[in-house]
């Protein structure tokens, strides 16, 4: 704007032209965007995920589960990724950003590292699927401390998956 004003002086005897007919073509409209933060939690004798959905007008939506099997702490990862984006995808989310401590699945996910495991193929392969049902989606790794409500709920999860499986 400054480059153009600069080009094209006016003198003190030129109008102001302030009725532009085309005005509505400068206005744009913000896609809705999601947040979700993902965080998963294994023990020895159970699993669970913790996710939060925060929406374009910014309420939370926490939600957390029970895995019903014993895996590592990447394919919990994977699975609290996979289950809630397929989520996400259900309704109608179209722009999502999504945030997790997982610097190996972040980076997976994001094809900046090739997953090497076998085990963990299918999970990063599901989720490239997933990728493409949004118009607009980030993969970002964030630090621990900032996914703590996420890691707090799966943790719980994880909890509550021991204590189904201990006997009483």
């Amino acid at each position: 704007m400054a480059d153009f004003l600069a080009a094209h002086p006016m003198t003190d005897c030129e109008a102001i032209l302030d009725d532009f007919p085309d005005e509505q073509v400068m206005v744009t409209k913000l896609p809705k965007v999601w947040q979700m933060f993902f965080d998963g939690a294994a023990r020895a004798t159970g699993a669970g995920a913790g996710v939060i959905f925060i929406t374009p007008q910014g309420d939370l939506l926490p939600y957390s589960f029970k895995l019903g099997m014993t895996c590592t702490n990447n394919e919990v990862e994977y699975n609290a990724l996979i289950i809630r984006m397929d989520i996400a995808s259900e309704l109608g989310i179209k722009h999502l950003q999504i945030y997790g401590d997982s610097k190996l699945v972040i980076n997976q996910v994001a094809m900046e590292f090739e997953a090497r495991k076998l085990k963990l193929l299918p999970y990063c392969q599901k989720t490239q699927h997933l990728l493409v049902k949004f118009l607009n989606i980030e993969v970002k790794h964030i630090p621990r401390y900032e996914n703590v409500k996420a890691d707090a709920l799966a943790s719980l999860a994880a909890a509550l998956s021991c204590l189904d499986r201990s006997p009483l």
